[in-house]
């Protein structure tokens, strides 16, 4: 599996990156989905990655999710878990 280069010490997030991008629907439902695998527990299918985005994004009022607390960002996540 490839880790995109938004995934940081804590698995979701990198702050000290300085590149420059054009956030949309499309790269955050990227950042979810490469940050609930990245750990390898779980996959895409385990989780609603849509109620996670449109959740995260009425949150931040943003497509960059990077700006998120990680605590917030699991928290919503572990509430989009699929039974």
């Amino acid at each position: 599996m490839n880790q995109s280069a938004a995934l940081g010490r804590l698995g979701v997030m990198d702050r000290n990156r300085t590149e420059h991008h054009i956030y949309s629907r499309e790269t955050a439902t990227s950042f979810v989905i490469n940050a609930v695998e990245s750990t390898g527990a779980a996959t895409r299918e385990d989780f609603d990655i849509d109620r996670i985005v449109a959740t995260a994004h009425a949150m931040v009022n943003d497509w960059d999710f990077d700006a998120m607390q990680p605590e917030a960002f699991w928290r919503i996540a572990s509430s989009c878990i699929k039974q």
